[in-house]
Order: C-alpha cells, then sequence, then structure tokens
C-alpha cells in the first residue's frame, strides 16, 4: 500500500476526523459552557448532538444519490462548505433554535461525506487490505477526538466556546482540502485506474460462499437491541466533562477522559478484529463487555482523577462493540449473502438510538441531578449485549448442529 493508494486513504481519514472526530467526539466539551453562558439546560444544549447525528444518519442513506463520479468534486466542495460553515455560524449565535438548525444542516452534510461514502470509495480502490484501510480510515473517528479535544478544551477555557468553534470549522476545511484536492474518482475504473490489489475471483463464486441461515425476524430485532445498547452507550462520553465535575474534579479531567476514551476508541476497534481471528467474535464481545461494565463501577463508585482515567480508556472500548461488534455478529448469523440487507437496519438502529441518548442522558441528569442514574442504565446496556452475545452464539452453534 503506497503511492496513490496511501493519498487516498489519508484524505478519506481527513474526512472522518472531520465528520465524526470533530463533529461528535468534541461535542461534550461545549455543553457546560453553552448551558452556562445562555442559561439553558444541558439536556436542551446535548440536544443539538441527538439531531446532529439523526441527520448524520439520514446523509448517510442519501450519500450514493449526491455523491457519484459527475458529482465528485462539486459535493466535496459543497459538503466541506456546509460543515464549516455551520460550524462557524455556530460561534455567532445565541439561539438554540439556530444551533439546532446549524446541527442539522452539518450533521446532514457530514453524513454525505461520512462513513458509507468512505467505505463506498475504499471498497472500489482497495480490493486487497479492504480491512486494513477500512479499519485505518474508521479509527481516525476516535484518533481526531483524542487529539483534539484537549486543544478545544484549551481554547475554550482560555478564549471562550465561541472562539473554539470557529477554530473547529477551519480544522474542518483543512482536513477535508485532501479529498477535494487528490481524490480522483470513486471508482479507479472510472479514470482508467486500477484498484489496488484487483479483484479476479468470480463474483458468482463469491456470493455462494454466503451463509444458508435464514433471517427471521426475532434475531434481527435482537441484533437490532444489541446495536442500540452498543451504540447508545457511546452516547455518555459527550457528558465526562460534567461527570468529573460532579465528582469535584476539574473540567481539564473530564477533556483528558475523553482524549483516554478516544484513544481506546482507536485502539479497541483494531484489537477486537485481531482477536476474533485469533479466538472468535463470542469470546471477544464478551470480554469487551466485562470491561466496559468494569469501567462504569469505577465510574461510579472511585471518583479520583487516575481511576477515571482508567475508566474512560475502557469505556472507549464501546465504540467497538458498537462497530467492529455488530459487523462481527451479523456475518456469524446471517451470513455474508445476507449482510448487505441485513446490517444497514441494524445499523440504522444503532445511529438512531445513539443520537436520542445523548440528549436522554443530559435531560436524566436535569431531572436527577445527578450522572449516576444514566451510569447505572449504561451498564445494564452493557450487561444486555452480554446476555444477547450468548444467546445469539448459542443459537448459531444450534443450527449448524442442525444443518
Amino acid at each position: 500500500m503506497k503511492g496513490r493508494y496511501l493519498i487516498i486513504l489519508a484524505s478519506l481519514c481527513g474526512l472522518i476526523a472531520s465528520g465524526v472526530g470533530l463533529i461528535t467526539n468534541v461535542a461534550g466539551l461545549f455543553f457546560n459552557p453553552i448551558a452556562e453562558e445562555l442559561g439553558l439546560l444541558r439536556g436542551a444544549v446535548s440536544m443539538t448532538v441527538t439531531i446532529n447525528n439523526l441527520l448524520f444518519a439520514l446523509g448517510g442513506l442519501m450519500s450514493p444519490r449526491f455523491m457519484t463520479e459527475k458529482t465528485l468534486k462539486p459535493g466535496l466542495i459543497i459538503g466541506t462548505a456546509v460543515v464549516a460553515g455551520s460550524t462557524a455560524l455556530l460561534s455567532a449565535t445565541s439561539s438554540i433554535m439556530i444551533m439546532y438548525i446549524l446541527n442539522a444542516l452539518r450533521g446532514f452534510a457530514s453524513g454525505v461525506l461520512g462513513f458509507v461514502f468512505v467505505t463506498m470509495v475504499i471498497n472500489n480502490w482497495f480490493h486487497s487490505n479492504v480491512g486494513l484501510a477500512s479499519s485505518i480510515a474508521m479509527a481516525f473517528s476516535g484518533l481526531a477526538g483524542a487529539v483534539f479535544s484537549p486543544i478545544v478544551s484549551a481554547v475554550i477555557q482560555s478564549s471562550g466556546w465561541r472562539t473554539a468553534y470557529l477554530m473547529t470549522a477551519v480544522m474542518m476545511a483543512v482536513l477535508n482540502l485532501p479529498s477535494i484536492l487528490l481524490l480522483p474518482a470513486i471508482d479507479p475504473a472510472s479514470k482508467g485506474m486500477k484498484p489496488l490489489g484487483e479483484k479476479t475471483e468470480n463474483k458468482a463464486a463469491e456470493t455462494s460462499t454466503g451463509s444458508v441461515l435464514p433471517v427471521v425476524m426475532p434475531m434481527l430485532v435482537i441484533m437490532c437491541v444489541y446495536a442500540a445498547c452498543g451504540a447508545g452507550s457511546t452516547a455518555l462520553t459527550q457528558h465526562f466533562t460534567g461527570i468529573a465535575e460532579e465528582r469535584g474534579l476539574a473540567a481539564s479531567v473530564g477533556a483528558t477522559m475523553l482524549s483516554a476514551c478516544m484513544l481506546a476508541n482507536t485502539g479497541g476497534k483494531i484489537v477486537l478484529g485481531a482477536l476474533v481471528d485469533r479466538i472468535g467474535a463470542k469470546k471477544s464481545l464478551l470480554t469487551y463487555a466485562c470491561l466496559i461494565m468494569c469501567a462504569v463501577l469505577i465510574m461510579l463508585f472511585i471518583p479520583s482523577g487516575t481511576a477515571m482515567y482508567i475508566a474512560a480508556f475502557l469505556f472507549g472500548l464501546t465504540y467497538s462493540m458498537a462497530t467492529v461488534g455488530v459487523v462481527s455478529i451479523t456475518k456469524d448469523l446471517f451470513g455474508l449473502g445476507n449482510y448487505s440487507r441485513t446490517y444497514p437496519k441494524i445499523n440504522l438502529c444503532g445511529t438512531m438510538f445513539s443520537a436520542a441518548f445523548s440528549s436522554i442522558i443530559g435531560f436524566m441528569y436535569d431531572a436527577f441531578g445527578s450522572y449516576n442514574v444514566p451510569l447505572f442504565i449504561i451498564m445494564a446496556m452493557a450487561a444486555i449485549d452480554f446476555i444477547i452475545i450468548l444467546y445469539v452464539y448459542k443459537t448459531i452453534d444450534a443450527r449448524k448442529k442442525n444443518a
């Protein structure tokens, strides 16, 4: 993997870092200062992330229509202008309704340029090392959060949240610039180019290798519940600053917790992929679920700085449960032949619940005056995923014996 392919992969990493890392994964840093300055409830401010994520999911569904070979360059330019421009305008408003509208705009635009578009380009350009390329690109969502969250936090503390929004808008434009300038096409064949490790296999033979396990509605619903619990848990990271302050710790502790969480977000996906190959998805995911429950217990009962950093790092593994975990279980349960018609539905459930749960946590804090109730709910969600993993793989084993 070198030359043109590295350049293309780097440009796609920039899109993920901009549209996910610099929006969702640092959003929690803005909740408290905005709520305090504008006299708003924290739940009302956290609703901005819910709106952003809902429109991000919708933008992903519309991405294949907007991003074609003919519209590639205009789409990248317009999408970047909307994402960066709406972020910059957030610095100039004091109306929560205007913030909702601007977050809807940047959520939709970042969704169009986000996971669906990036994986579509990767699948066309990388026929070998496609898994590596995909994991690297996806990992930049967490890496960007880890790198930029302390920078954004420092700017908020020194110059205010409005200046931080302006700086974030500039960084978004810079991160998207390589894709605008250097991404030649969605499909290399349209430019007379070849993908890395061009496939020679018969595609009919590939589809025949899919599992014969039927897609039954109860199992599909169970997988949607798994995705909802896994993805919904990730919403807690946006409240790390508030959790730290509630424990009597400085706001900078919350920012560092977010960085630790994003590091685990990045590395946890790669480690989980390696574990799945070595010991299987069942044992790997059960281990991750246990570690996540331990992380929540630490946040509840050991409120020291060092312990909170450890808890935040372990909690970052929930991103792997919600991404690599969903992919692995879906393939094992429904087979490659049914993957394309089951995964989008399951993933959409996770995305929608993650969007909603960010605001739910905020409103629960407003109602109870503490993050303890949301933390207990998050731990229950990890336990539900643990039980689902056991049940799903018990079902898979039973089906194999009866086949």
